[in-house]
């Protein structure tokens, strides 16, 4: 006797089976890996070579230029010392004591007395009654 199929259990399909999601890895080798940390620390040790390079640049234009600054201070003191002998001089030569001490240099004999001129004021002055005083023929006075 066959079986009544409506008593008959058809056997139910079992569930696909979903596969566990693959992540997306890959197995690397250690020769093709980044090395970050090196790059990184070269790159900072670049960096600070770099700036203290710069700064060493920059220090020494400053030595340099505060070098040019003192010899041109010196200069300046030295031209100021200059200048003050320079105006004593001039202060002395122009005194009647400095006057006197060129001319006994220079060979000029002292007067036998001293003779004090008078002020003429502008206009009044006579003109010379011989000509020209400047002329190689000049009277002496005693």
């Amino acid at each position: 006797m066959a079986p009544n199929p409506s008593l008959v259990r058809t056997a139910a399909k079992p569930a696909p089976k979903t596969a566990p999601k693959r992540a997306n890895l890959r197995v690397v080798r250690p020769d093709d890996r980044i090395r970050t940390v090196g790059a990184i620390s070269s790159a900072v040790a670049a960096y600070f070579f770099l700036v203290m390079f710069a700064l060493a640049g920059l220090h020494a234009v400053v030595v340099q230029t505060q070098s040019e600054l003192d010899a041109v201070n010196r200069e300046i003191s030295n031209l100021e010392e200059a200048r003050i002998v320079a105006l004593a001089d001039l202060a002395y030569s122009g005194s009647a004591i400095g006057v006197e001490a060129t001319a006994l240099a220079a060979g000029f004999v002292p007067a036998a007395r001293q003779v004090n001129l008078p002020l003429v004021p502008p206009g009044q002055l006579e003109p010379p009654a011989s000509g020209n005083p400047f002329s190689a023929s000049i009277e002496t006075v005693e």
